[in-house]
């Protein structure tokens, strides 16, 4: 029967750490042994108080305790994980600037596929907005990006979306693409964005927004 063991500092970790941390090394012992390990898991999590331990002869106490803390959810605030991607199209989509400030760094450029008007590099988060703008304008607001995958390694995520929009003022003139984005992130924002378009694609954004 496996045993899990994991000491924490009172105080440190709430209920929900506790139950995750604790579910992810069990999937560890599983990944590891097989599932036949699975129902045998015993886990067990221990808790000192500060003030009963110490870090290289200095005895941690509630203070420091409460520092370690607080860095820890700075962290956990900016990690980058599938939901903070999804957040940040959720954000730019509200059109709430105070969102979008919180994913997307004033400071971003972007490059867009393609040879259409709208293509080229986008230096600065007001000028990729003006951007997005221009998009929406072009498709009458029609515009729908589907998110089917994403994926990410370190400070950059990879997504890939399927992409439909009517022309304004000629709805014969339809898009119907794959894109892949790839974006690198820094501090929780994005810095750095590029998006790709499958084969034959590029031809059709380059047409329909010609």
């Amino acid at each position: 029967m496996p045993i899990i063991e994991l000491t924490l500092v009172e105080g440190f970790a709430d209920d929900d750490q506790k139950s995750d941390v604790i579910t992810r090394l069990a999937n560890v012992v599983v990944d590891v042994f097989g599932e036949i390990t699975k129902p045998n898991i015993f886990s067990l999590i221990r808790e000192v108080k500060p003030g009963s331990w110490s870090i290289g002869g200095v005895v941690a106490d509630a203070e420091m305790v409460a520092g370690g803390k607080a860095i820890s959810n700075e962290q956990i605030a900016h990690r980058l994980d599938e939901a903070r991607v999804v957040a940040a199209y959720a954000a730019l989509a509200s059109g709430d600037r105070a969102e979008i400030d919180k994913y997307w760094d004033a400071d971003m450029t972007w490059l867009v596929p393609g040879e259409a008007p709208v293509s080229g590099l986008k230096q600065g988060l007001d000028n990729f907005l003006s951007f997005m703008g221009e998009v929406g304008a072009l498709a009458d607001n029609s515009f729908v990006m589907e998110r089917s995958a994403t994926l990410v390694l370190g400070d950059t995520s990879v997504d890939l979306t399927h992409n439909t929009a009517t022309r304004a003022g000629d709805t014969s003139r339809k898009l119907d693409i794959d894109v892949v984005h790839v974006m690198r992130w820094r501090d929780g924002k994005i810095v750095e964005g590029r998006g790709a378009i499958f084969g034959s694609g590029t031809t059709e954004y380059n047409e329909f927004f010609a």
